[in-house]
């Protein structure tokens, strides 16, 4: 199931991106903004195929505001707000990745966690 929801989160992910692009040089905005990505990021299921995404969404947004634009500006500035969307964009991946399932681990219990001692 998480194949599937692949492009949905990935849509996810690069939509708060830009939002949070777009607010961040407000205090409240930053708020909002960081509130809704370690939310949405906790909501969305774990898994390679769903909350990777998601993020890994976010983080191209985050970094394709940091270079510089054609004019020699850039969109996410070099200030205290500008550099916590950096770093909301690591903590988001962090988040991802430190919850991504064990590849082939079918189940965490054993057979000797679910019988009984008598």
């Amino acid at each position: 199931m998480g194949a599937r929801l692949a492009p949905v989160t990935l849509l996810a992910g690069i939509a708060l991106g830009v939002a949070t692009v777009a607010v961040y040089q407000w205090w409240w905005g930053l708020l909002l903004a960081a509130v809704a990505s370690v939310l949405v990021t906790i909501a969305t299921p774990a898994g390679w195929g769903s909350r990777l995404p998601f993020a890994l969404g976010f983080d191209a947004v985050a970094v394709l505001a940091a270079v510089p634009r054609g004019e020699g500006d850039y969109l996410l500035t070099s200030t205290g707000a500008g550099y916590a969307v950096l770093g909301l964009a690591l903590v988001v991946l962090m988040l991802a990745v430190a919850t991504l399932p064990r590849p082939g681990a079918k189940s965490t219990r054993t057979s000797r966690e679910t019988t009984t001692l008598e």
